[in-house]
C-alpha cells in the first residue's frame, strides 16, 4: 500500500548522497531519542524476558523426552554452514573504527596436512574501483526528480525514495539539438529512455498519513544559504519526523517535531487521555495523528501541520518548536488537509488553506491573532472535507461523499460549481501547477484515476485504472520539463508515473494550453543555455506512457540472457 506521495524539484538533491555515519555525536543524539521511550522499551524487555523464560521451560521439557532427542529439535532453526558460506564477507561492526567503512570480515576454514581444521581470519577493504562503482550507482543527476512515497507492507512502513529520469537526448520523432549535449551521456553519443527506480528507503515507526518535501535544513540559519533536501512525515503518532534525503542507510530521523519527555507511567497517561471528558488545547505538540503537512515556500522556516486533535500548528524550523498553535479553527473537529498559498510575496506566504470535518474550508491570514478576524469560511453542504488544492485565486475541495467543490477565494459565498466525481471519499485531489484548469481526482473505493478540465465547466477528459488498487494518492511533477507527469499510488503494491500528455484525448482537450506550456519551456531552456525536451515531445501518437519500477525477476532474466 502506498498512502502518500510528493515530488522533489530538480537540482535540490545532492549529486552524490552520503552514507550514514554513526559517530560519537550521532550516537549521543540517538541516545537522547531512545531515552524518550524508555518506558515502552522496559515493557518490551519484560515481555521478551517472559518469552525467553517460556522458551527455556520448553527446552527443559524437550530434554526430558528421550524419544525427541534424536530429532535434535534444539537446533531445528540453526542454519547450516559450509565452507563456501563461511567465506562470505560479514560486516565489521565489532570494530568501532571500521564500522562505517565498507570493510568486510572473512573467516575461512581449511585443513592442514594432518587433516586438522585451521581457521584463517582476515579483513578485506574495498578497492578504489569498488568505491567508484558504488558512488556511480548512488549518483543523482541534476535532471533527475526524486519522488517520495510512503509504503506499508505486513504492518511495516517505509519511506521509499525514488529516482525518476525523464530521459536524455531528442524525444521520439524530433531532432537532436546542440543543447542536448549538456547531458554527459548525449555528449558521448548515447541517449537515455525514461526510467524509475528506488534509490533508498527509510523505515518508519508507524503508519504514514502524509509526506512533505522541505528545502530548509532544520535548526539551521533562517537565510537563503540554508538549502536542504528533507522529508517531513506525519503518522498515526502525534509527532512529525524529519529525515535528510541526502543520507542513506539512516536508522533515525534528524529531528522529531513535538517529541517531549514522558514523565511517570506511560500507561497511566494513556488511560487519562482516554477518559478525558473535555478538550484541552496543548500548544507545544499535537496529541493525536498528524493528518497533513504543508511547507511554506515564502517563509521557508515555517511548517504547518494539522491533526485529528482539531488544532493547526505552525512550526519554526530554526528551533523546531511551535511558533503558534491555532485551536477552534474548524469548530472542534479534525483538520484533515492544508496548503499554503503561492510562493511569491510575503502576503502569499501568510495565507493558509485548510479543510476539516466540520464541513468547512477555511482561508486564514496567520499574521492576525484574533481567530474571528483571521478566517474566511466556505461550506460544503454538510460533508467532511478530505482534501484541498489551490488553483491561483481559486481552490478545489474534495469531500467524503466523493464530491468536488470549486470556490473563488475572493468571494466568501457559494461554490462556483460542484460535481460528483466518485462514489466514495476523495483521497487524491491535485491541480497542475502549470495548467490550473487540469485536475486529477482519486477516491478510496475507486480504482480509476480521473483527469478533468475544469473551465469553463468541469468535464472529465480521461479515466484510467493503473493497476494500483484503490487510488490513495496522486500528485503532479513540480518542474516544467515534466509538467504533464503525475505519480499514482494505491492499495496495491507498485508506484506508477503517467505522462498525461501522451494520451491523445488529453492533448486534444488541452491543445492550446499545451502549446503555451511548450513555448514557455523552450524559452526557459534557452535562457538556461540548454534545450527543452518538453517543447519537442508529442509529435506523433505513440500511446500512453506509463513508467513503473521493473520487477526484480525481469531484471534477473535480462542478466541471465546477457
Amino acid at each position: 500500500m502506498i498512502s502518500a506521495t510528493t515530488w522533489v524539484p530538480r537540482g535540490f538533491p545532492s549529486e552524490f548522497p552520503e552514507k550514514y555515519v554513526l559517530d560519537d555525536v550521532e550516537m549521543e543524539r540517538i541516545n537522547g531519542l531512545v531515552n524518550l521511550h524508555l518506558g515502552e522499551a522496559r515493557e518490551g524487555l519484560q515481555e521478551s524476558e517472559q518469552a525467553q523464560a517460556d522458551s527455556t521451560q520448553l527446552k527443559d521439557d524437550l530434554e526430558v523426552d528421550e524419544d525427541l532427542k534424536e530429532y535434535d529439535l534444539e537446533h531445528y532453526d540453526d542454519e547450516e554452514k559450509d565452507e563456501e558460506e563461511e567465506e562470505i564477507g560479514e560486516s565489521v561492526a565489532m570494530f568501532p573504527k571500521l564500522a562505517n567503512s565498507e570493510a568486510k570480515y572473512f573467516k575461512k576454514t581449511t585443513q592442514d596436512e594432518d587433516g586438522a581444521d585451521e581457521e584463517d581470519h582476515y579483513l578485506q577493504l574495498p578497492t578504489e574501483e569498488d568505491q567508484l562503482e558504488e558512488k556511480k550507482e548512488l549518483q543523482v543527476y541534476p535532471t533527475d526528480n526524486m519522488i517520495l512515497a510512503t509504503r506499508t507492507e505486513d504492518d511495516i512502513s517505509y519511506l521509499d525514495v525514488y529516482i525518476y529520469d525523464d530521459g536524455a537526448g531528442a524525444p521520439r520523432g524530433s531532432k537532436e539539438e546542440e543543447g542536448d549535449k549538456l547531458d554527459p551521456d548525449v555528449a558521448n553519443g548515447m541517449t537515455r529512455d525514461k526510467s524509475l527506480y528506488i534509490h533508498h528507503d527509510l523505515m518508519l515507526p508507524n503508519f504514514p498519513l502524509c509526506v512533505e518535501w522541505l528545502s530548509f535544513r532544520p535548526k539551521g540559519p533562517n537565510d537563503s544559504t540554508n538549502v536542504g533536501n528533507f522529508a517531513a512525515i506525519g503518522t498515526m503518532d502525534p509527532t512529525v519526523e524529519i529525515w535528510n534525503l541526502d543520507s542513506i542507510e539512516k536508522a533515525f530521523p534528524d529531528v522529531i517535531l513535538g517529541e517531549i519527555k514522558e514523565e511517570g507511567n506511560s500507561k497511566k497517561k494513556k488511560k487519562k487521555k482516554k477518559n478525558a471528558k473535555y478538550h484541552k488545547h496543548v500548544e507545544y505538540t499535537h496529541t493525536d495523528a498528524v493528518l497533513s503537512i504543508s511547507h511554506n515556500k515564502v517563509f521557508r522556516n515555517v511548517l504547518a501541520t494539522t491533526s485529528a486533535d482539531t488544532t493547526v500548528k505552525l512550526w519554526d524550523l530554526t528551533t523546531c518548536g511551535v511558533a503558534r498553535s491555532i485551536d477552534g479553527l474548524h469548530h472542534g473537529k479534525a483538520v484533515s488537509c492544508s496548503q499554503w498559498f503561492g510562493d511569491g510575496s510575503e502576503t502569499d506566504g501568510s495565507i493558509l488553506l485548510t479543510g476539516g470535518y466540520d464541513s468547512y474550508c477555511a482561508i486564514s491570514d496567520v499574521r492576525i491573532n484574533e481567530l474571528e478576524k483571521m478566517c474566511k469560511y466556505y461550506q460544503v453542504n454538510g460533508e467532511e472535507v478530505e482534501a484541498v488544492s489551490w488553483a491561483e485565486s481559486y481552490f478545489y475541495a474534495g469531500t467524503d461523499q466523493g464530491n468536488v467543490y470549486y470556490f473563488d477565494a475572493r468571494k466568501e459565498d457559494k461554490p462556483v460549481w460542484n460535481l460528483h466525481a466518485h462514489d466514495s471519499g476523495i483521497t487524491a485531489l491535485t491541480s497542475n501547477s502549470f495548467l490550473d484548469s487540469m485536475l486529477i481526482t482519486g477516491a478510496m473505493g475507486d480504482k480509476k484515476l480521473k483527469l478533468w478540465k475544469t473551465t469553463p465547466k468541469p468535464s472529465m477528459v480521461a479515466s484510467r485504472d493503473f493497476g494500483c488498487g484503490n487510488v490513495l494518492t496522486s500528485t503532479f511533477a513540480p518542474d516544467i520539463e515534466v509538467g504533464g507527469d503525475l505519480v499514482v499510488g494505491g492499495s496495491s503494491p507498485g508506484l506508477k508515473i503517467w505522462d498525461c500528455f501522451s494520451n491523445r484525448y488529453v492533448r486534444g482537450a488541452f491543445k492550446e494550453e499545451l502549446r503555451g506550456l511548450q513555448k514557455r519551456a523552450r524559452e526557459e531552456a534557452k535562457n538556461a543555455g540548454r534545450s527543452s525536451r518538453l517543447a519537442r515531445k508529442y509529435e506523433g501518437d505513440g500511446g500512453d506512457e506509463v513508467i513503473e519500477v521493473e520487477e526484480e525477476e525481469e531484471e534477473e532474466e535480462e542478466e541471465e540472457e546477457e
